[in-house]
Protein backbone atom coordinates (compact mmCIF):
# COMPACT_ATOMS: atom_id res chain seq x y z
CA UNK A 1 0.00 0.00 0.00
CA UNK A 2 2.70 2.47 -0.99
CA UNK A 3 1.88 4.37 -4.16
CA UNK A 4 2.92 7.88 -5.14
CA UNK A 5 4.37 9.93 -7.97
CA UNK A 6 7.38 12.26 -8.05
CA UNK A 7 7.87 15.00 -10.64
CA UNK A 8 10.81 17.13 -11.76
CA UNK A 9 11.04 20.38 -9.83
CA UNK A 10 9.22 18.86 -6.86
CA UNK A 11 10.54 18.55 -3.31
CA UNK A 12 8.94 15.72 -1.36
CA UNK A 13 9.39 15.09 2.35
CA UNK A 14 8.90 11.65 3.90
CA UNK A 15 7.90 11.60 7.55
CA UNK A 16 6.69 9.05 10.06
CA UNK A 17 7.54 7.36 13.33
CA UNK A 18 10.67 5.24 13.74
CA UNK A 19 10.23 1.96 11.90
CA UNK A 20 7.53 3.28 9.56
CA UNK A 21 9.68 2.55 6.50
CA UNK A 22 11.18 5.94 5.59
CA UNK A 23 14.77 4.85 4.93
CA UNK A 24 13.60 1.63 3.27
CA UNK A 25 11.47 3.69 0.89
CA UNK A 26 14.44 5.95 0.09
CA UNK A 27 16.57 2.90 -0.71
CA UNK A 28 13.81 1.50 -2.92
CA UNK A 29 13.69 4.72 -4.92
CA UNK A 30 17.50 4.60 -5.20
CA UNK A 31 17.24 1.05 -6.62
CA UNK A 32 19.49 -0.19 -3.81
CA UNK A 33 16.92 -2.81 -2.86
CA UNK A 34 14.17 -4.28 -5.08
CA UNK A 35 10.47 -4.04 -4.21
CA UNK A 36 9.00 -7.36 -3.06
CA UNK A 37 5.81 -6.58 -4.98
CA UNK A 38 4.76 -3.87 -7.40
CA UNK A 39 7.19 -1.77 -9.40
CA UNK A 40 9.10 1.50 -9.47
CA UNK A 41 8.77 3.21 -12.85
CA UNK A 42 10.69 6.06 -14.43
CA UNK A 43 8.68 7.78 -17.16
CA UNK A 44 6.63 4.60 -17.34
CA UNK A 45 9.64 2.26 -17.62
CA UNK A 46 10.00 -0.39 -14.90
CA UNK A 47 13.44 0.13 -13.33
CA UNK A 48 13.70 -3.62 -12.65
CA UNK A 49 14.35 -4.15 -16.35
CA UNK A 50 17.05 -1.47 -16.61
CA UNK A 51 20.82 -1.70 -16.28
CA UNK A 52 21.42 -0.90 -12.56
CA UNK A 53 24.57 1.11 -13.35
CA UNK A 54 22.59 3.40 -15.67
CA UNK A 55 19.85 3.84 -13.07
CA UNK A 56 22.32 4.58 -10.28
CA UNK A 57 24.08 7.18 -12.44
CA UNK A 58 20.82 9.17 -12.53
CA UNK A 59 20.29 9.19 -8.75
CA UNK A 60 22.38 11.02 -6.16
CA UNK A 61 21.73 9.79 -2.60
CA UNK A 62 23.09 11.24 0.65
CA UNK A 63 22.38 8.95 3.60
CA UNK A 64 22.84 9.58 7.32
CA UNK A 65 26.16 7.73 7.34
CA UNK A 66 27.75 9.68 4.47
CA UNK A 67 31.49 9.24 4.07
CA UNK A 68 34.00 11.71 5.48
CA UNK A 69 36.77 11.05 3.01
CA UNK A 70 40.22 12.15 4.17
CA UNK A 71 41.25 13.27 0.69
CA UNK A 72 41.66 16.64 -0.95
CA UNK A 73 38.46 18.66 -1.26
CA UNK A 74 38.77 18.26 -5.04
CA UNK A 75 38.66 14.45 -4.77
CA UNK A 76 36.08 14.40 -1.97
CA UNK A 77 33.66 16.16 -4.35
CA UNK A 78 34.90 14.57 -7.58
CA UNK A 79 34.23 11.03 -6.34
CA UNK A 80 30.57 11.75 -7.07
CA UNK A 81 31.53 10.84 -10.64
CA UNK A 82 35.06 9.46 -10.72
CA UNK A 83 35.12 9.55 -14.52
CA UNK A 84 35.12 13.38 -14.35
CA UNK A 85 37.63 13.92 -11.54
CA UNK A 86 39.60 16.29 -13.76
CA UNK A 87 36.65 18.60 -14.45
CA UNK A 88 37.59 21.43 -12.11
CA UNK A 89 34.88 23.82 -13.34
CA UNK A 90 32.14 21.29 -12.50
CA UNK A 91 33.72 20.57 -9.11
CA UNK A 92 33.79 24.28 -8.33
CA UNK A 93 30.19 24.66 -9.49
CA UNK A 94 29.07 21.86 -7.15
CA UNK A 95 30.97 23.50 -4.29
CA UNK A 96 29.34 26.85 -5.06
CA UNK A 97 25.87 25.30 -5.22
CA UNK A 98 26.22 24.11 -1.62
CA UNK A 99 27.85 27.30 -0.35
CA UNK A 100 31.39 25.95 0.15
CA UNK A 101 33.08 28.34 -2.30
CA UNK A 102 34.02 30.94 0.34
CA UNK A 103 35.51 28.29 2.62
CA UNK A 104 37.54 26.80 -0.23
CA UNK A 105 38.80 30.21 -1.37
CA UNK A 106 39.91 30.99 2.20
CA UNK A 107 42.16 27.92 2.39
CA UNK A 108 45.81 28.26 1.26
CA UNK A 109 45.58 25.27 -1.10
CA UNK A 110 41.98 25.77 -2.19
CA UNK A 111 40.49 22.65 -3.73
CA UNK A 112 43.75 20.80 -3.10
CA UNK A 113 43.49 21.24 0.66
CA UNK A 114 43.83 17.90 2.41
CA UNK A 115 41.01 17.00 4.77
CA UNK A 116 41.85 15.47 8.14
CA UNK A 117 43.92 16.82 11.01
CA UNK A 118 45.94 13.59 11.02
CA UNK A 119 47.75 14.82 7.90
CA UNK A 120 50.35 17.59 7.62
CA UNK A 121 48.53 20.85 6.79
CA UNK A 122 45.25 18.95 6.87
CA UNK A 123 42.10 20.76 7.96
CA UNK A 124 38.94 19.53 9.65
CA UNK A 125 35.42 20.67 8.83
CA UNK A 126 32.40 21.36 10.97
CA UNK A 127 29.52 18.86 10.88
CA UNK A 128 27.56 21.21 8.64
CA UNK A 129 30.52 21.62 6.25
CA UNK A 130 31.03 17.85 6.00
CA UNK A 131 27.35 17.52 5.18
CA UNK A 132 27.55 20.21 2.50
CA UNK A 133 30.57 18.40 1.06
CA UNK A 134 28.56 15.17 0.87
CA UNK A 135 25.76 17.00 -0.94
CA UNK A 136 28.28 18.65 -3.30
CA UNK A 137 29.58 15.17 -4.12
CA UNK A 138 26.04 14.09 -4.94
CA UNK A 139 25.39 17.19 -7.08
CA UNK A 140 28.67 16.69 -8.98
CA UNK A 141 27.02 13.59 -10.46
CA UNK A 142 24.53 16.05 -11.98
CA UNK A 143 21.74 13.54 -11.44
CA UNK A 144 18.08 14.46 -11.99
CA UNK A 145 17.06 12.77 -8.72
CA UNK A 146 18.54 13.73 -5.33
CA UNK A 147 17.62 11.76 -2.21
CA UNK A 148 18.63 12.82 1.30
CA UNK A 149 18.03 10.70 4.40
CA UNK A 150 17.86 12.86 7.54
CA UNK A 151 20.03 15.59 5.96
CA UNK A 152 19.67 17.99 8.90
CA UNK A 153 20.00 15.52 11.79
CA UNK A 154 23.36 16.93 12.94
CA UNK A 155 22.83 20.58 12.07
CA UNK A 156 22.05 23.55 14.27
CA UNK A 157 18.89 25.57 13.43
CA UNK A 158 20.74 28.16 11.31
CA UNK A 159 22.65 25.55 9.30
CA UNK A 160 19.42 23.58 8.89
CA UNK A 161 17.62 26.62 7.52
CA UNK A 162 20.47 27.27 5.07
CA UNK A 163 20.38 23.64 3.96
CA UNK A 164 16.72 23.78 3.03
CA UNK A 165 17.16 27.09 1.23
CA UNK A 166 19.82 25.19 -0.71
CA UNK A 167 17.41 22.33 -1.47
CA UNK A 168 14.95 24.74 -3.06
CA UNK A 169 17.78 26.36 -5.01
CA UNK A 170 19.22 23.26 -6.67
CA UNK A 171 15.91 21.41 -6.77
CA UNK A 172 14.28 23.59 -9.42
CA UNK A 173 15.00 21.15 -12.25
CA UNK A 174 15.41 18.00 -10.18
CA UNK A 175 13.32 15.64 -8.12
CA UNK A 176 14.33 16.04 -4.47
CA UNK A 177 13.18 13.57 -1.86
CA UNK A 178 14.20 13.95 1.76
CA UNK A 179 13.51 11.95 4.89
CA UNK A 180 13.20 13.97 8.07
CA UNK A 181 12.02 13.88 11.66
CA UNK A 182 12.11 17.68 11.92
CA UNK A 183 8.75 19.14 11.05
CA UNK A 184 10.04 22.71 11.06
CA UNK A 185 11.80 21.97 7.78
CA UNK A 186 9.18 19.60 6.38
CA UNK A 187 6.80 22.55 6.02
CA UNK A 188 8.89 23.89 3.14
CA UNK A 189 8.36 20.77 0.99
CA UNK A 190 5.96 20.86 -1.96
CA UNK A 191 4.38 17.62 -0.80
CA UNK A 192 4.67 15.52 2.36
CA UNK A 193 4.33 11.73 2.36
CA UNK A 194 3.34 10.36 5.77
CA UNK A 195 4.25 6.72 6.38
CA UNK A 196 2.73 4.54 9.08
CA UNK A 197 3.86 0.93 9.53
CA UNK A 198 5.02 0.64 5.94
CA UNK A 199 1.94 2.20 4.36
CA UNK A 200 1.13 5.67 3.05
CA UNK A 201 -1.18 7.13 5.68
CA UNK A 202 -1.48 10.65 4.25
CA UNK A 203 -0.09 12.78 1.45
CA UNK A 204 -0.36 16.48 0.70
CA UNK A 205 1.10 19.89 1.47
CA UNK A 206 1.76 20.98 5.04
CA UNK A 207 -1.36 23.16 5.01
CA UNK A 208 -3.54 20.37 3.61
CA UNK A 209 -2.31 17.82 6.14
CA UNK A 210 -2.74 20.21 9.05
CA UNK A 211 -6.31 20.84 7.94
CA UNK A 212 -6.89 17.09 7.72
CA UNK A 213 -6.03 16.78 11.43
CA UNK A 214 -4.77 13.21 11.05
CA UNK A 215 -1.42 11.57 11.84
CA UNK A 216 0.69 14.40 10.39
CA UNK A 217 -1.22 16.95 12.45
CA UNK A 218 -0.66 14.84 15.57
CA UNK A 219 3.09 14.46 14.97
CA UNK A 220 3.52 18.12 14.09
CA UNK A 221 1.65 19.26 17.19
CA UNK A 222 3.88 17.11 19.39
CA UNK A 223 6.97 18.89 18.07
CA UNK A 224 5.24 22.28 18.09
CA UNK A 225 4.50 21.94 21.79
CA UNK A 226 8.06 20.88 22.55
CA UNK A 227 9.95 23.38 20.38
CA UNK A 228 7.47 26.22 19.98
CA UNK A 229 7.01 25.78 16.23
CA UNK A 230 4.72 28.08 14.32
CA UNK A 231 1.75 26.21 12.91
Amino acid sequence: DVSFELRAGQIMAIVGANGSGKTTLAKLVCDLIPPTTGSIRWDGVDMAGCDPSLVHAQIAPVFQDYGRYMLTIRKAIGLGDASRLGDESRIRRAATEVGLDELIDSLPNGLDTRLGKAFANGVDLSIGQWQRLAIARALFRDAPVVILDEPSASLDPRAESELFDLLHSFGRNRIVLFVSHRFATVRSADVVLVLDQGEVAEMGSHAQLMELRGLYHELFELQALRYGLER
